[in-house]
């Protein structure tokens, strides 16, 4: 017995305490609509985490390490569960023996992995026995005609092919299921369509110039233009609009702009009648960026109060309910958002795929913030998962911030039991050039964390999927999850204004 560690009792009985009361409080909002009975669980074990991690815990989970008592570094799976049983132990080395709780101990249906590789498993099936991550892959539109792509990416490791609705069109797409089946029934390899729903993505639509070479420079005016049939002003060398013209009505002076993926960077400097005249800050390289359609536009912290789905994605919603295995839906902001696709879905989708799986793709900075209630409303409806759009994303909130929040989207998944799929610019050299940088192979080992890495479309796509492959197999042994510090969470904090 020591009475050393009697004051580290109870502050971890009250710890425990607080976080029941504040989890109630969080479960109370988001248990007002109906809760599929599988999830319920999970639902409290998410409303706790948020709770715990509502408040700085490092000082106590340093103090217990000294002791031989779990730092409650890894926690996420169940959070009261774990609690109890740190309190449990501090009972038996204070003398102090605490009837009142109980070790939790893990059994064949509960322990620590098991709920969230149920969840994957509904998600996107069942994973190789050789890794725990599994591989998704944007299709090529190569990927229409050619079936031996198709089949080799199956082969090399992908379990999941991922169809951008923002490309190609119905017949295309078809094109490339009709290859995937084909190609995972030959190989006996399992291979879920995931079709992504493109969502209010705002793009360069049509493009006009008076340069040769259309590239944007520091200090260089061009026109975001709200008109279809544009017309270049007076000292502006490029006008662009928009795929979402709507946007720009929202847009005052001095917004940011950023366009292609941040690699050139704007401020409005004035408004017309037929859009926006936007001065260059800066660009990615030295002598200019060079200006395409289909690039993306992103405007940082404005809310630019778009619906989720539109009328193009209600289209495509129609043939991705009928061909696709999973739905992703791009640009989700909030719980409103899912309730507005989770309402639509019951619409479209037939009775034979009622229960069909969803993925969220977080890509703004509203969504952020919103992330538990969004996991709350849309996985109490069905099987569901969250995409980290790393690309939109960093785009959004910086660089800098990008690094912490995809952590704490980790954790927080982890402890909804929810998958997660670490997505965007993985193995992007190696898969564009044939040559990955080190920094990318280190991301892929970040990315084992998650349960699924998802690789863009390139022209050596085959050896990415096999690289990926490789170093998710040695790296599997090492680790599982990581221990976290246990500093609050800035996601957190929005669950108690």
């Amino acid at each position: 017995m020591n009475k050393e560690a009697v004051p580290l009792l109870e502050e971890v009985k009250q710890i425990r305490q607080q976080v029941r009361k504040d989890g109630r409080e969080i479960l109370e909002r988001w248990q007002q609509r109906e809760v599929r009975e599988d999830y319920k669980h999970s639902l409290k074990n998410l409303a706790s985490y948020m709770a715990f991690r509502r408040e700085d815990h490092r000082d106590i989970q340093n103090a217990l390490i000294p002791w031989g008592v779990s730092s409650l570094g890894r926690l996420e799976p169940n959070v009261l569960g774990n609690l109890d049983s740190v309190i449990k132990t501090l009972g038996y080395i204070t003398g102090d023996i605490q009837d009142d709780t109980e070790y939790f101990k893990y059994s064949g249906s509960t322990d620590r992995k098991s709920l969230l590789e149920k969840n994957t498993s509904h998600l996107l099936g069942e994973r190789d026995d050789h890794r725990h991550t599994q591989i998704m892959v944007t299709m090529p539109a190569e990927a229409a005609k050619d079936y031996e792509l198709v089949k080799t990416l199956i082969e090399s490791g992908m379990n999941a092919a991922r169809i951008n609705c923002a490309h190609d069109d119905e017949n295309t797409w078809r094109q490339m299921i009709n290859n995937i089946k084909e190609a995972s029934g030959e190989t006996g390899k399992s291979c879920r369509i995931l079709m992504d729903i493109s969502g209010p993505k705002v793009r360069i639509k049509t493009l006009l110039t008076s340069k040769r070479n259309p590239k944007l420079k520091a200090d260089e005016n061009f026109l975001l233009s709200n008109q279809e049939a544009m017309v270049l002003p007076q000292k502006v060398s490029i006008a662009i609009n928009t795929s979402v013209p709507e946007v720009l009505k929202n847009v005052d002076i001095d917004q940011l702009i950023k366009i292609d993926d941040g690699q050139v960077e704007a401020v409005v400097t004035e408004i017309q009648d037929d859009g926006l005249i936007c001065k260059v800050k800066k660009t990615s390289k030295p002598k200019g960026v060079k200006i395409k359609t289909e690039k993306g536009i992103n405007f940082p912290v404005l809310d630019m109060n778009l619906n989720v789905l539109t009328e193009k994605d209600m289209t495509d919603l129609d043939f991705a309910v009928e061909n696709a295995d999973i739905i992703a839906f791009s640009f989700v902001k909030s719980a409103d958002d899912m309730k507005y696709i989770e309402d639509t879905l019951q619409k479209k989708l037939p009775e034979d795929k009622k229960d069909m799986p969803i993925i969220a793709k977080i890509e703004t900075t509203e969504a952020i913030g919103e992330i538990p209630n969004i996991i709350a409303e849309a996985a109490s409806a069905r099987s569901f998962g969250i995409m980290v759009a790393r690309g939109d994303l960093a785009v959004e909130i910086g660089y800098e911030r990008l690094s912490e929040i995809q952590e704490e989207l980790l954790w927080i998944c982890e402890a909804a039991h929810t998958p997660i799929i670490w997505a965007t610019q993985v193995l992007e050299s190696l898969i564009k050039t044939g040559i990955p940088t080190r920094s990318e192979i280190s991301d892929v080992v970040a990315g084992a964390r998650a349960e699924c890495i998802m690789l863009n479309k390139g022209d050596y796509i085959v050896d990415g999927v096999k690289t990926v492959d490789d170093i998710l197999s040695k790296s599997d042994d090492h680790n599982y999850k990581k221990t976290a510090m246990l500093r609050a969470l800035n996601i957190s904090k929005t669950m108690f204004e």
